[in-house]
């Protein structure tokens, strides 16, 4: 078995053959009679017993609740408590990572949460832990236990259980990371991805599937063309077993088994619990239509937790009137934490905003071009080489940084961006699959453990199949587990046309991103902001998408500052002052906004601000300008509507329009797809500086 690290070259070519134990069972051990033998004491079991009866009395009081319309919502749990059960006896409580499934109420309980923070979800109170009531209930979220903020979308968890469990196996850790889900969480991309990326780097990470059978409504043979979930996990080189998840013992030893294996190096498991939804998918939902009476009725007549009170009961662990004491102790308890938590106060409407960053950016002054930071320049070159030199300091100075991508190792990247870093760090430089939506999903991973990742998208073209994981996981993850979980990631992202690049190869796709709450959009134009704003974006607590204009590269060159050099994000910049009109742009558009400017400076005396973050945007400077300038021409190489330009204009009009001389002008491209691959369509759609010039002059004549 290799033991090298994730991403060497032992770790990847020789690879262990799982099949000869893939495909596996574990079937009931002889009546569960075998608990002694496998480790577990009588109070062992009694504890299991305990956890999922809490579990299942904290379901039906959260139930009556909602019936009684004190509780707005609620996910059962009943039916899958033994699994439960098993896994909680098997890990390591707030030592192992754990990464669970909506429907994990008795996971919770049994490492340590309580069911008064529980119906503080079921409330939505101020006081709940795992959200502060942002989330919808059974949204997990417990830093303290190493439990990582989940959300609604289905599977997203899976790619950041592999990022973690990589962490883990680059810094040698003996931690193990559980992540849980249901069947159909098995036919997401996500889900493929992750398994993917876990049996490539061999990672301690444990797969779980609770398979009850049904998706919402859909029944597993519609589900998937594979109905023995546990069979998928040899197309990526990772053990499979089936266990019956109505069995705590036969779970708890399927799980130790994997996490020991995984503890000792000896890489992924994916489990496939076999259990049954004894309840609608929600307190919303009617399963009548999908589900007989009969059905159901025969599922409850298997009970687990009847049975495993009869196999208690029946082995001396406890007798009838302990586990009669026991339940009357609970339902008292229960009741009483309910009452507890439902007088907490609700979260009042000032919190609303906060927490949506974890590094909150004040910007009142404008800034003022006489008092630019001075930097000393090292020396002069392109933007790629500062880029190259800023990704190289950040990976020397910085042990907890790395970076993912594809082709970024031995070849360098496509842009070459990379060159010459995997040979110095080649296991924080990770070649990945050619799949984007787990690529940032290992980012944020990796940002849940403590590391800096840097990801690179290849063009930013293809970073649609990421939106899930940008935008529901990484942009939100601070403010839905309320600032119980940052995540300071950077995802690099080549942008913008002029390369010859056609329509995929040259999309903008700044004011997407720009739109969303909690991420932060930045876009350098030279080989100094490339420097200082990396710097910044890798210091920052929060996810920062970083835009390089790929005809800015090699096209433009300046002086490149001592590499620990910052720029602030959410500083705008004065590039040249002026007084009858302010060109306000970004990007590649600086040099042509500049030169435009050189060229009427007989006609006109033009100022020039490069807005260098587009989100959050620098109000005070663009304010600032519009005022003492009067005239505002906006330039951006994105379409015209619905743009960061029109963001620019409408803060304008709302806060300056006492002091404009004429209509805020926009100068973006028409409203279509960027860029055709003709020569003719390409130079018809490009905006430089002839543009610029003509729509600066038709606005000083009005």
């Amino acid at each position: 078995m290799s033991t090298s690290e994730p991403g060497s070259d032992t770790g990847t070519q020789q690879k262990r053959d799982p099949r000869g134990d893939a495909d596996r069972k574990i079937v009931d051990p002889e009546g569960l009679s075998h608990h002694r033998a496998l480790g577990l004491s009588d109070k062992d079991l009694r504890d299991m017993y305990e956890v999922m009866l809490t579990s299942r009395l904290v379901d039906q009081k959260i139930w009556n609740l909602n019936r009684m319309g004190k509780a707005p919502f609620s996910i059962s749990s009943t039916g899958h408590e033994a699994i439960h059960a098993g896994i909680s006896k098997a890990i390591r409580h707030g030592e192992d990572w754990v990464l669970p499934y909506y429907r994990d109420l008795g996971l919770l309980l049994g490492l340590g949460m309580t069911p008064y923070e529980a119906f503080l979800g079921i409330f939505a109170k101020a006081e709940d832990p795992n959200s502060g009531g942002r989330q919808m209930p059974n949204h997990w979220s417990l830093p303290r236990l190493r439990v990582v903020t989940g959300s609604s979308p289905i599977a997203t968890q899976l790619p950041h259980a592999a990022g973690i469990a990589y962490g883990l196996k680059l810094d040698g850790s003996k931690d193990v990371v559980i992540c849980s889900f249901g069947d159909g969480a098995t036919s997401k991309g996500d889900f493929h991805e992750a398994l993917n990326f876990a049996g490539i780097h061999e990672l301690p990470v444990v797969f779980i599937c609770e398979n009850n059978g049904y998706a919402i409504s859909v029944p597993l043979a519609m589900e998937s063309a594979v109905t023995e979930l546990y069979k998928k996990s040899a197309a990526y080189n990772i053990e499979g077993v089936q266990v019956d998840g109505k069995n705590p013992i036969a779970v708890y030893l399927a799980v130790k088994n994997a996490v020991d294996k995984a503890r000792s190096g000896g890489g992924a498991t994916f489990i496939e619990a076999i259990a049954y939804r004894f309840g609608p998918h929600t307190s919303d939902d009617d399963d009548r239509s999908y589900r007989s009476k009969e059905e159901v009725d025969a599922a409850k007549a298997d009970d687990p937790l009847t049975k495993f009170a009869d196999y208690l009961t029946a082995h001396g662990c406890a007798s009838d009137f302990e586990l009669l004491q026991l339940k009357d102790g609970l339902v008292e308890s229960i009741n009483n934490q309910a009452v507890m938590a439902q007088e907490v106060p609700d979260p009042t409407p000032d919190s609303v905003c906060t927490n949506v960053y974890s590094r909150v950016i004040e910007n009142k002054v404008p800034v003022q071009y006489e008092e630019k930071p001075e930097f000393t320049a090292t020396r002069t070159g392109n933007v790629i080489d500062a880029l190259r030199s800023s990704l190289n300091h950040i990976l020397e100075t910085d042990p907890a940084s790395l970076m993912l991508g594809e082709d970024i190792g031995r070849k360098g990247g496509v842009f070459m961006a990379t060159e010459g870093l995997w040979s110095k760090y080649p296991h924080r430089v990770i070649d990945t699959p050619l799949a984007e939506s787990s690529l940032v999903g290992f980012g944020i991973g990796l940002a849940f453990l403590g590391k800096h990742p840097i990801v690179e998208i290849q063009f930013a073209d293809f970073i649609h199949s990421a939106f899930d994981q940008i935008v529901s996981e990484a942009a939100k993850a601070h403010y839905r587990s309320d600032g119980g979980w940052n995540v300071p990631l950077v995802i690099r992202a080549p942008w913008g046309g002029g390369v010859h690049g056609a329509l995929y190869h040259s999309q903008a796709i700044e004011a997407i991103f720009s739109h969303i709450p909690g991420l932060k959009v930045v876009a350098p134009s030279t080989p100094k902001d490339v420097v200082g704003l990396l710097n910044s974006a890798h210091l920052d607590p929060d996810p920062v998408l970083f835009l390089e204009h790929k005809k800015a590269y090699r096209l433009i060159s300046g002086p490149i500052p001592e590499l620990d050099y910052q720029v602030p994000i959410g500083q705008a910049e004065i590039v040249r002052p002026g007084k009858d009109l302010t060109i306000i742009t970004y990007g590649l558009h600086r040099h042509y906004a500049l030169a435009a400017a050189e060229a009427l400076q007989d006609e006109a005396n033009i100022e020039v601000v490069d807005l260098r973050t587009i989100s959050p945007l620098d109000k005070a400077t663009i304010l600032d300008s519009a005022t003492r300038c009067s005239r505002v021409l906006i330039v951006h190489e994105d379409n015209v509507s619905f743009g960061a330009g029109a963001e620019v204009a409408a803060l304008i009009s709302e806060h300056a329009f006492w002091a404009l001389d004429a209509p805020v002008k926009r100068l973006a491209s028409p409203d279509v797809p960027l860029l055709g691959f003709s020569s003719a369509i390409e130079r018809a759609l490009m905006i430089g500086t002839d543009q610029i010039v003509k729509a600066a002059r038709d606005l000083l004549l009005i």
